[in-house]
């Protein structure tokens, strides 16, 4: 979809000039919307199976929202590109999530299941990239016993 749209009679900024002349830049510093790197924490609030904008590759977007005290309600993502190069960790973090697929292409109509999965992660920044790893989950019904907390006798 390739639409361009002129402005130049719609919004007539002339009016600023005085302002932008006189006023001096802020030295507010921003705020900081970013949530720092460490572990956290999260809840899967949303996984959708999309494209990358960039690639074309088909990807898991997680929105994961922590739960934790520190930074709670805050949200962080993580996008994992589908590659034959990235399948294998593509998988590890299914399987951490808790998803066993007997076919790939099964992701696609299983997708919603991750939603509500509780997990445990680490956010790393290297440069300016950033990652997300999913380090165990924290639901009851992925235990590697298979047994729930509430389930024991004792």
């Amino acid at each position: 979809m390739n639409t361009s749209f002129s402005f130049e009679d719609e919004i007539d900024l002339s009016r600023f000039n005085t302002l932008y002349k006189t006023e001096a830049p802020s030295d507010a510093a921003p705020v900081l919307h970013t949530v720092p790197d460490g572990r956290y924490e999260v809840v899967v609030a949303e996984a959708t199976l999309t494209k990358s904008q960039r690639s074309g590759n088909p990807m898991i977007r997680y929105v994961l929202r922590i739960t934790g005290a520190t930074f709670r309600d805050r949200i962080i993502r993580k996008h994992s590109a589908i590659t034959e190069n990235t399948i294998r960790f593509v998988r590890k973090e299914l399987e951490v999530c808790g998803m066993q697929l007997a076919r790939f292409e099964d992701l696609k109509s299983r997708i919603h299941e991750l939603d509500g999965v509780q997990l445990d992660v680490v956010k790393v920044t290297k440069g300016e990239d950033s990652n997300i790893y999913f380090n165990r989950s924290l639901s009851a019904q992925s235990q590697a016993d298979g047994v729930a907390d509430d389930d024991l006798p004792f």
